[in-house]
């Protein structure tokens, strides 16, 4: 399948490299930047170009987008109109606001989407779907994940500098890594209504004008609660972060976290004990989820999440936001933009 990346970051570059390692091919880079558009070209030699119209002079049979979450729905809205499937990397846009229409164009003219969300193929998942399935978990009443990384000084040498400026990224760690815990939540929850009824944004730790500490607080009518806690907090040169998921419900519980040597481990406590197993890599989750968007275009099949799950995940996000903004206490303690 010939592919065409629409920008280098947040995850455009990594995107291009799992695909390529999948056995496609990137037959055009696109950034508005010239240094970042030459690393594409270099590092999957073929031409870059400035905007979105590369999509004309390359005809590829997808796109994968990423780039400035201002600038994503732009480029969703490219693909739209050339009716281009698209794999869109999250967290989609700055707000659920100015991802909307060209989410409902993508839906109104039929055209393929799939959002890059890991914890889809992950191992934990499909244990708590079985659980739920054959009644084992019992009914699910509480959710809880972490998405603990590294500081946002990580981004400043780098062409992601600009997710530490707010009018670009939205926010700090809740604009960039919220949209995980919330897609896995949406996808036990289903169409229920969802009510946030909790929100703390901190920058306590770095002192920035974004967010470096995260936490939305979700609640169902009929009784599940969500805590979706991320952050910038985890200690730099380490390992990766601080990633945990928590699924109780009224018969068993489900748990992932890290073991001694960073292995993921599942626990499933039940009365009778503790069952431990492992769950694949990050990086295999990835190659998993845009295995399947890539087998799902080329048998004209669909897949989930679409870029409308994209707008409701953002509008959570956004509420999440406005809730904690409402209270100095719970935003801060110094100014953010």
């Amino acid at each position: 399948m010939k592919l065409v990346v629409l920008s280098y970051s947040h995850h455009g570059r990594s995107m291009a490299r799992t695909a390529h390692g999948l056995g496609h091919e990137i037959v055009g880079v696109m950034d508005a930047e010239a240094e970042p558009r030459q690393q594409l070209s270099d590092d999957f030699e073929c031409p870059g170009y400035e905007t979105a119209a590369c999509l004309d002079v390359s005809k590829p049979d997808a796109a994968l987008v990423a780039g400035k979450h201002i600038e994503m729905p732009d480029h969703v809205q490219a693909c739209v109109d050339r009716r281009i499937p698209y794999l869109l990397d999250k967290p989609f846009a700055d707000c659920a606001d100015r991802l909307r229409p060209a989410a409902e164009a993508s839906e109104k003219h039929g055209v393929f989407s799939a959002l890059v969300l890991p914890n889809r193929a992950s191992r934990i998942v499909g244990v708590v779907k079985e659980m739920i399935a054959d009644g084992s978990l019992g009914d699910l009443v509480l959710y809880s994940s972490r998405l603990n990384n590294g500081p946002p000084s990580r981004y400043d040498p780098t062409p992601s500098a600009w997710h530490s400026t707010p009018s670009i990224s939205g926010g700090g760690c809740w604009a960039v890594e919220a949209a995980h815990g919330i897609d896995t939540f949406l996808q036990f929850v289903g169409d229920r209504e969802i009510t946030v009824v909790g929100g703390v944004m901190s920058n306590a730790m770095h002192s920035r004008v974004i967010e470096d500490s995260g936490v939305g607080v979700l609640r169902t009518a009929d009784g599940i609660t969500g805590i979706i806690e991320s952050g910038y907090n985890y200690p730099s040169g380490t390992r990766g972060g601080d990633h945990f998921f928590r699924f109780i419900g009224t018969k068993a519980s489900v748990f992932e976290q890290y073991g001694r040597n960073g292995e993921p481990l599942i626990e499933v406590h039940t009365t009778e004990g503790v069952e431990f197993s492992e769950d694949i890599s990050h990086g295999a989750r990835i190659q998993g989820v845009m295995g399947g968007a890539f087998d799902a275009i080329r048998e004209g099949g669909s897949f989930e999440p679409t870029v409308v799950d994209a707008v409701r995940i953002l509008e959570i996000q956004d509420a999440v936001y406005a809730h904690a903004r409402q209270n100095v206490i719970t935003h801060g303690p110094h100014p953010m933009g």
